[in-house]
């Protein structure tokens, strides 16, 4: 199994090229180089919500395939059926979608624009990833289990793959997001990006410039708290007060 040791040697590394993967596709939506503002100790610390907070759904995804395929790979051998004449063709159908995938993730890195270009290339890719790591026998030395291997594997490779685009994505939410701010209680119309070291750096979308004021010229600050949703709703109809009745004379 995975020793204490081995996992801290890999992991360190790891968190700290995920969390700098993420940064850059956050802040280099803005053309900040946030290590200009932050230290590389601090890199971490900074990314750690946001890419727990990206990243819930892609694991609760992942585990719940390793759950279906378990019992699937024991009754399904491995090679089972792999000399029918039908196999053939599911070859082939598997090999023309993992091209056409490879080649719209290329026409999306040359022909679109803009950090988040880099989400749609993890989206198109990570299925073929999945099936390149296949049981992740390269890691065999760090977990003997394969289940769990693969699944640990999948959602490491899969995490780093997406962290980028990640960082991108909560930029533009931040961009358009309607929170509003008071800064030594005057409200101001600019949006809320974030801290970086001693900087407080906003938004402001009608002149699509970034505002950067010093930490020493704020004593107060108020942000707003959006209302909470439901991830999904069964009522999407908007509850209003009943209308008095008109009476004819």
């Amino acid at each position: 199994m995975l020793t204490l040791q081995k996992f801290i040697t890999f992991i360190a590394p790891y968190s700290l090229v995920i969390s700098l993967l993420y940064l850059f596709g956050y802040w280099s939506s803005f053309n900040i180089n946030v290590l200009d503002h932050i230290a590389l100790a601090d890199v971490i610390k900074s990314a750690l919500y946001p890419l727990i907070y990206s990243s819930i759904f892609l694991i609760i995804g992942l585990t719940i395939g390793s759950l279906i395929s378990t019992p699937l790979s024991k009754a399904m051998p491995p090679g089972g059926g792999a000399d029918l004449p039908e196999a053939k063709y599911i070859r082939l159908l598997f090999n023309f979608m993992f091209l056409f995938m490879l080649a719209l993730a290329l026409y999306v890195i040359f022909f679109k624009v803009g950090n988040i270009r880099w989400y749609k290339v993890a989206a198109l890719i990570n299925i073929p990833v999945i099936v390149i790591i296949g049981n992740a026998e390269f890691a065999s030395q760090y977990i003997n289990h394969k289940q769990t291997r693969v699944l640990v594997v999948n959602i490491l490779c899969i995490a780093l793959l997406y962290s980028y685009g990640w960082g991108a994505v909560n930029a533009e939410r931040a961009k358009n997001n309607e929170q509003t701010i008071k800064i030594n209680g005057k409200p101001i119309k600019e949006r809320f990006i974030g801290w970086a070291g001693n900087f407080l750096f906003l938004w402001d979308n009608s002149k699509q410039v970034v505002i950067a004021k010093s930490k020493s010229t704020i004593k107060s600050m108020e942000l707003s708290v959006p209302a909470e949703s439901a991830i999904f709703s069964f009522n999407n109809v908007e509850e209003k007060p009943n209308k008095p009745l008109k009476q004819d004379n």
